[in-house]
């Protein structure tokens, strides 16, 4: 009966219909769900209107999933839909003092967009160059960025003296730093 009174009210008809639409609209919104909403944030001055137009450009995302290309940058897309429910958010909501101009909304969108474009080029020469190291220093930076222990507590597990592993850490960050600068200069140059 939910069901019904849902299809009533023209929600249902106007979504995604397949499973396998529905199971790939969640993937993609489930892995780019922070950085959108960081995205709509950086555009709003205050935390709870941001959390607002994210949840509407969330639905807005679901109703329109179907105009998605197979082949499309599914978080490109979900930025322009933000984009404009933060304007349809600010034209609403007008008379409040403390709203961007739409020009620095707009630069603030521009900015964003390229940040994010450049985190993700970035996140994706750095899992490559993650990929290079051995195994053992490919566990060392795990254990220490995700593992939920100090260093102290990890030198320790090792036997080996803290100044040895921050040491070790050091080295292997410099090696990322250039591979990462390395593979981003070469796609730069191609």
């Amino acid at each position: 009966m939910a069901g019904n009174s849902a299809e009533k009210s023209g929600f249902v008809a106007d979504t995604p219909q397949s499973p396998e639409q529905y199971e790939q609209f969640l993937t993609l919104f489930t892995q780019h769900r922070e950085r959108l909403f960081g995205y709509v944030f950086s555009l709003m001055p205050k935390y709870q209107d941001a959390e607002d137009v994210f949840q509407k450009t969330s639905v807005v995302l679901w109703r329109k999933f179907e105009q998605v290309r197979p082949d499309g940058d599914f978080f490109a897309w979900a930025c322009k839909v933000a984009y404009y429910e933060v304007r349809n958010f600010r034209r609403t909501h007008a008379r409040d003092r403390l709203l961007f101009s739409d020009d620095v909304v707009a630069a603030l969108a521009e900015e964003r967009t390229l940040s994010a474009e450049s985190i993700s080029r970035r996140t994706e020469a750095l899992q490559q160059c993650m990929q290079g190291l051995s195994p053992s220093h490919r566990e060392l930076v795990y254990e220490a960025y995700a593992g939920h222990r100090s260093v102290g507590q990890l030198a320790e597990e090792l036997g080996r003296a803290v100044q040895t592993v921050y040491n070790r850490l050091y080295r292997i960050r410099r090696i990322l730093f250039d591979c990462v600068q390395q593979k981003l200069t070469s796609q730069e140059a191609s």
